[in-house]
């Protein structure tokens, strides 16, 4: 015989044993209802007598459906007893292998997914658990895990009950709940003190069974003593299973952990409660991968917002450019008689839009090559005094509404940089102050030697709008664009300030904004004057972020 296939299951309990272990499962498929936000569940058990399966507890299906039968193999919750595997069926009006459910039994709405896990003593398989919802692709794999350890409880509780039906004495208090299972499990009485305990909860709280009995159960899992968890043991005792949910405790060695917990009557209700069983699942490692999950997913998300945007903002910033230069081109081909200064002033355009095209590729190819083998430096020592001057007079061609007002301490030290980008850091910097301030004024540049003697830094100031100080991180990320830019009408990617911070961060420093004094702000960036590594004989290293 197959391991796992169905064997001649256990005999059978004694009546008023049965009754208890029927309200045991009940109160069981109450706590995975709740946990799998099921309509509807049932625990079917191996019958000895006719070897088929038989509906012994039943949430959210008529009293009559108590005793209902079906041959192994037959419907969803056959295939998942007979091959002793869980199955999920997203859409069971699609499913080839679901039973039509009796018509006086008929879902209002109808079942439309359907959960089935085994239930298993040891290898032998003795029955299965089924839960089904009105909603299609309900069942998520977290739902299968719960229903897979909710089994295993099952099974113990069989297990347990089956030994109950033997004649012995009554049982013995302090025995310990048998079984090998990954959930730890306790009973409590209506006093609410331990009076067994299996494997796992002892290693999860570490002590030994006989050290647990005749305690309270919140002296075992403080947890129990909070207020939710207390209304809930009490309810548990009138005959309301629950589901806890997970809470954070601290194990044996006083490392934080997660438990699952779920509160489980114990008898029948109607003769009265015997006490309860306790279910604790550690979930710790499963919390974190589902932390980790969520972090992967929000990344995701992010990743699929800034693609968005990426592409957005070069359509926007390309066809701008691009429209001009084909309205120059047209005039250029369809005037060839127009005046010369008039076609140069066209050609000119022409080359003045592509420029911009071409440094719109160039941002975007640097951000892509940013912290990876690909984006190198080319050290040199430099005099950085002298860079600043030459960018910036370069920049106050560019606008008479501004002075660019440059001071550089005397005797700075020469900085191992790569001139072309640190140039490109500098040229950035003073256009945007150009640009975020079109009513004109100085523009203060300085270059000093910082205390230490081991940084030299730079700081562009403008008396424009200024960066709220919510905004100060997030103007360094690609895309983004603070100061009200568009609502200003100024032109612009979002992603010179991020090339700035990442050329920066290459070189060992660091960038970033402040308010001005007077109004507006100042950007500033430092870079290390000693970098003997960068500046080796061949000068180049490649900057990995």
């Amino acid at each position: 015989m197959m391991a796992g296939a169905m064997e001649p299951a256990h005999p059978e309990p004694r009546p008023g044993v049965r009754r208890d272990l029927s309200a045991t499962l009940d109160g069981v498929l109450g706590v995975a209802c709740l946990a799998a936000r099921a309509d509807a569940g049932a625990v079917y058990l191996r019958d000895a007598e006719h070897g088929d399966l038989r509906l012994v507890a039943a949430r959210g299906l008529p009293p009559e459906a108590i005793g209902h039968r079906l041959a192994i193999d037959e419907g969803l919750v056959g295939r998942v007893a007979a091959a002793g595997k869980s199955l999920v069926s997203a859409d069971v009006g699609l499913d080839h292998r679901a039973v039509r459910r009796r018509a006086d039994w008929d879902a209002d709405p109808p079942v439309a997914a359907f959960l089935g896990v085994p239930l298993r003593l040891g290898d032998l398989v003795v029955g299965a658990i089924e839960l089904t919802s009105r909603w299609r692709d309900h069942f998520t794999l977290d739902d299968r895990h719960h229903a897979v350890v909710l089994a295993d409880a099952v099974a113990l509780l069989i297990e347990q009950t089956q030994l109950a039906s033997q004649p012995p004495p009554a049982a013995v208090e302090g025995a310990s709940l048998s079984g090998d299972s990954p959930l730890g499990m306790l009973t409590v009485n209506q006093r609410l003190h331990v009076t067994a305990a299996n494997a796992t909860l002892c290693r999860l709280v570490g002590q030994p069974v006989e050290a647990l009995v005749g305690r309270p159960a919140i002296a075992v899992l403080p947890v129990l003593g909070r207020p939710r968890a207390r209304d809930a043991l009490e309810a548990a005792l009138r005959g309301t299973p629950a589901n806890l949910g997970t809470a954070r405790t601290v194990d044996r060695d006083g490392h934080e952990i997660d438990l699952n917990l779920s509160l489980i009557p114990r008898g029948d209700p109607a003769r009265g409660v015997a006490g309860v069983v306790v279910v604790a699942i550690d979930v710790t490692e499963r919390a974190r991968l589902e932390a980790e999950l969520r972090e992967q997913n929000a990344r995701a998300i992010e990743a699929r917002d800034r693609l968005r945007t990426v592409v957005e903002v070069i359509s926007h910033e390309l066809r701008t450019p691009l429209t001009s230069v084909l309205g120059y081109a047209r005039l250029l081909h369809d005037r060839p008689d127009a005046p010369a200064d008039r076609r140069g002033y066209w050609a000119e355009m022409v080359a003045e839009k592509a420029r911009i095209m071409a440094r719109l590729v160039d941002e975007v190819t640097d951000l892509a090559r940013l912290g990876s083998a690909r984006f190198s430096l080319r050290r040199v020592p430099t005099d950085l005094g002298g860079l600043v001057r030459r960018v910036a007079g370069g920049q106050a061609a560019l606008s008479d509404r501004h002075v660019l007002d440059v001071a550089v301490a005397p005797a700075l030290p020469p900085v191992a940089l790569d001139p072309d980008r640190v140039e490109q850091v500098l040229t950035n910097l003073i256009s945007n102050a150009v640009k975020f301030w079109p009513e004109g004024g100085t523009v203060g540049i300085r270059v000093s030697l910082d205390p230490d003697r081991r940084h030299v830094e730079v700081a562009v100031a403008d008396g424009g709008p200024g960066v709220r100080p919510d905004q100060a991180e997030r103007i360094f990320e690609p895309f983004h664009r603070a100061r009200d830019a568009a609502s200003r009408g100024v032109a612009g990617t979002g992603l010179g300030l991020a090339v700035s911070r990442g050329i920066v961060e290459a070189h060992g420093g660091r960038i970033w904004v402040e308010p001005a004094p007077g109004g507006g702000a100042v950007f500033r960036f430092t870079l290390p004057v000693a970098a003997p590594a960068a500046a080796g004989e061949d000068g180049e290293r490649e900057a990995r972020g």
